[in-house]
Order: C-alpha cells, then sequence, then structure tokens
C-alpha cells in the first residue's frame, strides 16, 4: 500500500466516526496515531488514556531502576526514605498521617518506614501540643545532612533521562500535568478507604462511567481483533 493511499484510507475511517471536524484535526489524529504505534516497541495499549498512563509509569520505573543504582553508593539505603526526607523537610516539622498520605503509602508501611529513619537519627518525634494523640516528625541535624548527599547522587538519574529535553518542551509537560497532580494529591489524601469505583462514580456520574465502559470494550475488542 503506497503512503497516499494509505493516507486516504485512515482519512475515509476518520470520517466515518466523527462529522464536523478540520483537517488540522485529522492531521493531529493521524500523526498521534502512527507515532504511538512506535511506543513501546509496538507494545501500544488501544486507547490514548492509557498510552499516556503508560508513558508515564514506564518512565517513573525508568527512573526508579536508575535512582536504585545510584544509591548503590549508599548500601542499605531505600529509595523510599529519600521520598520521607524530602517531603519532611519542605513541610517543616508534620504530622506523621500527613507525610504517609502526601507519599501515598499505606499506614502500615509508611510507619514502618518512620520508625526506620527514626532508628537511623535522620528524624525527631514529639507529641503535638494541639493534638495529644498526634505524632509529629522533623529532620535532624544528621537527616538534614544525608539528605543534601542524596540530592547530589539522585541528581544523576534524573540528568541521565531528561537533560537533552528542550527547555521549553519540559516547561510544557509540566504545565500541562500539574492540575492533575495536585488534584490526585487532594483526592488520595482525603480516600479514607473508597474503593476505586466509587472515585470513579464520583468523577464521572454512574451514567457517564456506563458509556465509558461500553466504549473501552469496544476498543479492546477492536483492539484484539487488530492483533489476531
Amino acid at each position: 500500500m503506497s503512503e497516499l493511499v494509505k493516507l486516504i484510507s485512515v482519512w475515509e475511517e476518520y470520517a466515518k466516526k466523527n462529522t464536523n471536524f478540520s483537517a488540522t484535526d485529522f492531521c493531529m489524529y493521524f500523526l498521534a496515531k502512527e507515532s504511538n504505534n512506535q511506543l513501546f516497541e509496538g507494545l501500544a495499549p488501544p486507547d490514548l488514556d492509557t498510552t499516556f498512563a503508560k508513558l508515564i509509569g514506564r518512565l517513573a520505573g525508568m527512573q526508579t531502576a536508575y535512582s536504585k543504582m545510584a544509591l548503590q553508593d549508599m548500601p542499605g539505603f531505600e529509595l523510599e526514605w529519600f521520598y520521607f526526607l524530602s517531603s519532611i523537610y519542605h513541610l517543616k516539622e508534620v504530622k506523621k498521617t500527613h507525610i504517609i498520605q502526601y507519599n501515598f503509602a499505606e499506614q502500615t508501611t509508611g510507619i514502618d518506614t518512620l520508625n526506620k529513619l527514626k532508628k537511623q537519627g535522620y528524624i525527631a518525634e514529639r507529641s503535638d501540643p494541639d493534638d495529644k494523640r498526634a505524632k509529629l516528625v522533623s529532620l535532624t541535624p544528621e537527616g538534614e545532612k544525608v539528605l543534601f548527599d542524596l540530592y547530589k547522587i539522585l541528581y544523576k538519574p534524573t540528568l541521565l533521562m531528561y537533560h537533552n529535553i528542550d527547555y521549553k518542551d519540559k516547561q510544557v509537560v509540566i504545565n500541562i500535568l500539574k492540575d492533575t497532580e495536585q488534584k490526585h494529591q487532594h483526592i488520595l489524601s482525603n480516600t479514607k478507604g473508597k474503593s476505586i469505583d466509587e472515585l470513579f462514580i464520583e468523577e464521572f456520574g454512574e451514567r457517564q462511567l456506563k458509556t465509558i465502559q461500553e466504549n473501552l470494550q469496544k476498543q479492546i475488542t477492536r483492539f484484539a481483533l487488530e492483533k489476531s
């Protein structure tokens, strides 16, 4: 199939599913479709939301893998400790429950991490004068020192992955994603045992949820047929 015939075929397929679209709309769709097919060694998901999520997830996984390589210079130090130390440093003296929620950790896992940091002498703990049931944590001088050492170590993976991306492009991506980060930071900090389906209904409503699920099933079926 020649490239022109291919383009016309995709145009006809797009026109059947869309009305009142412009040539620009089609071109953006076509470029996205073609470039997405080249992602993940051809293992692209059937829908754009999942493709977007997979790309972000794989990049985060690569960052984690490189970070663990970098932490080989500090035997016994866990990557999760860095996230807790960094957030405590920026939030100053903070409730243990808040720092656990901020890092999206399970309660038992978060408490275990904080106990390890306290045992290492990196954080100090005291009772909250405004709530005797709560505990406040803060960095010790030793914790602050090790955190600054970690910043230098863990900058290497960040530089390795993202240095060659143009500054303006990085800022565009930040501008696009910052509202989503803030929104879901709030949601995850206030779930209080809710299920993912309950959050889904709160976000979309039951009627729209049904439509989304039906469309997703169609996408998966079409995807399976294309791969067979």
